[in-house]
């Protein structure tokens, strides 16, 4: 997304509480986390929860819990809850804090280990969400696209961050390598509708059919 569209974005979308505002702030100044989503992309996932009545979230990827707080916002008003998964020791000791600030700890589950392994233990009792949003390590995201479809209920929905690195010139080309290979696959499964918002740094939308 240009620079100039951004900011008209930014100029309607605004975050819907003062903690949210804080952290985004406080973000923003740092280096030593990963990105947190965009605006945009936190507020169109809430729009998603509401819209389609979401009660279970699976977050792969909490970093300090930005995201999880925006999608928490939502799933107060749907009656649902949220699973997040964070492998940083530094980063899960941060989000932990941030959760329990923010008020929805309640709302929020915050586990603590890899995203591969969480995944593995949720399909081994079966577990199914309504809503998966991929946004760990890119890498990943191939890998466990697969996994991500058989832990997505039927109409569901699994959501990837950053998927148009590929085309992003700030972004070191690796990871828009892993995030190009997703696309293709998300686009070529036979269990999956899937499109591109150029919202943020892009956010493929696959509908499980």
């Amino acid at each position: 997304m240009d620079a100039r569209t951004a900011q008209y974005l930014r100029d309607f979308i605004k975050h819907d509480s003062a903690f949210l505002d804080e952290l985004e702030k406080s973000n923003r100044s740092r280096n030593d986390i990963q990105p947190m989503i965009e605006i945009e992309v936190g507020k169109f996932l809430v729009f998603l929860i509401q819209a389609k009545k979401i009660k279970s979230v699976l977050e792969l990827g909490t970093s300090n819990g930005y995201s999880a707080i925006w999608m928490a916002s939502a799933l107060r008003k749907t009656g649902g809850k949220i699973i997040t998964v964070e492998g940083h020791d530094r980063i899960f000791a941060e989000a932990e804090k941030n959760i329990a600030a923010s008020g929805y700890g309640d709302i929020i589950e915050l586990y603590h280990g890899k995203a591969e392994t969480k995944v593995a233990e949720l399909l081994e009792i079966g577990e199914k969400f309504d809503l998966i949003f991929q946004d760990c390590g890119k890498y990943l995201y191939p890998m466990l696209l697969e996994s991500t479809v058989k832990l997505c209920k039927k109409g569901g929905i699994i959501a990837a961050d950053d998927s148009l690195f590929r085309v992003t010139e700030t972004v070191r080309s690796g990871l828009g390598d892993y995030t190009h290979d997703y696309n293709r696959a998300v686009f070529a499964h036979k269990k999956l509708f899937s499109t591109i918002l150029p919202i943020g740094h892009g956010l493929t939308i696959s509908l499980k059919i």
